[in-house]
């Protein structure tokens, strides 16, 4: 939605209402006020777009104080109405509804929601407190702070603290989104592939990934499988608030829960590492490395909180996660690879699924060992 378009829709008194709410004040009154985007107007199928709404407020005697809030624009969407789809388009709005945020481990904060609108259109307005973080490039030391906190978090449900029983809140996300991405997959015709296939490198991809794909039911119970904890599913640097004072004191402040699900050991943290290296937040040429820090990082979170279990259990729900993403990033090289197979976006897809299908193999090693061992 165009800034135009919703600065045209806010409405005055609606503002002044929440400003003094936030500013604990009864005859405050708004003397002006803006409308910024943050990131793409649009992002997604169900999102219409995330704004920052500030101004100031007289509230007497001469006295003018700022305010500002996020106001995220959530759009109905039929075709994601289910709550057993991974994007349900009502989950973000019943998180903020319900006491699901108020209840989560003492290492985690999130915005508060100060008021749910329902629009005419079908559209559900949240506006939700403008945190505080410092934009910059994360440093090797975040990502080590960050996957420990996400293990400390998800290890308080592996130690017993009940699961969220809403439901809405979804149970198969992994499979859900499979689901939607083979809906939307480029497939290459005959004489496309047999041109691909005349690349060793190209050829290598997609023979493992024939054969992650004849494995993918089995990966999917074996996921199912694993210890449940609370998962955000889309843990990234975008969606994990950072300042010097909330890292100081052990938390870390996540922000938009469309995706909230009960999910596997390990999972979020496979979502995260697959995540920051697609977007290039991870450097491809210390990918290893990185890896290894998100594991041995995440690892430790777990077990200073007492989790004592099988650490190949995380790691197997790590690297599924990430070796998944290839259902779509694998297409997607394909289709660049038609259209300019020496861009850089074209080698770092190459680079990104060649690690994809070296952790598939991983996966499957660690996936026929459990089973062994359960045998």
């Amino acid at each position: 939605m165009s800034i135009q378009r919703i600065s045209e829709r806010i409405d005055k008194d609606r503002l002044q209402t929440l400003s003094n709410s936030l500013l604990q004040s009864d005859i405050g009154f708004v003397t002006n006020w803006c409308c910024d985007p943050i990131g793409p107007v649009n992002r997604n199928f169900v999102t219409g777009g995330v704004y920052r709404i500030s101004g100031m407020t007289d509230i007497g005697e001469g006295v003018s104080r700022s305010w500002s809030f996020i106001l995220k624009v959530v759009n109905a969407d039929p075709k994601r109405d289910d709550p057993a789809h991974y994007n349900y388009w009502r989950r973000e709005i019943m998180v903020y509804d319900s006491e699901l945020l108020r209840n989560l481990p003492a290492n985690i904060t999130t915005p508060e929601c100060f008021a749910i609108d329902e629009k005419d259109d079908g559209s559900v307005w949240l506006w939700l407190e403008d945190m505080t973080h410092e934009p910059r490039q994360w440093e090797w030391k975040d990502y080590a702070f960050v996957t420990e906190k996400l293990g400390e978090f998800q290890s308080a449900y592996l130690l017993g603290k009940p699961l969220p029983e809403f439901q809405w809140v979804n149970r198969q996300w992994m499979r859900s989104w499979i689901n939607e991405c083979y809906l939307y997959r480029y497939v290459p015709d005959k004489k496309n592939k047999e041109i691909l296939l005349a690349d060793k490198r190209v050829a290598a991809i997609i023979n493992q990934f024939t054969l992650l794909e004849a494995s993918i039911s089995d990966w999917l119970i074996a996921l199912e499988n694993l210890p449940k904890t609370f998962a955000h599913q889309d843990f990234y640097e975008q969606n994990i608030m950072l300042n010097i004072d909330q890292q100081q004191e052990g938390k870390l402040t996540l922000i938009d829960w469309q995706f909230a699900s009960i999910s596997g050991i390990g999972e979020d943290l496979g979502r995260f590492l697959g995540l920051s290296v697609s977007r290039g937040q991870v450097p491809i040429e210390q990918f290893k490395e990185y890896r290894e820090l998100f594991m041995s990082s995440y690892i430790k979170g777990i077990r200073r909180a007492g989790w004592l279990g099988d650490e190949n259990l995380p790691r197997l729900g790590c690297l599924a996660a990430f070796a998944l993403r290839s259902i779509w990033e694998v297409p997607k090289l394909l289709k660049k690879l038609e259209q300019d197979p020496d861009s850089p976006e074209s080698l770092q897809l190459m680079f990104i699924t060649e690690q994809q299908m070296e952790a598939a193999i991983e996966v499957e090693r660690l996936r026929m060992n459990s089973m062994l061992s359960k045998g």
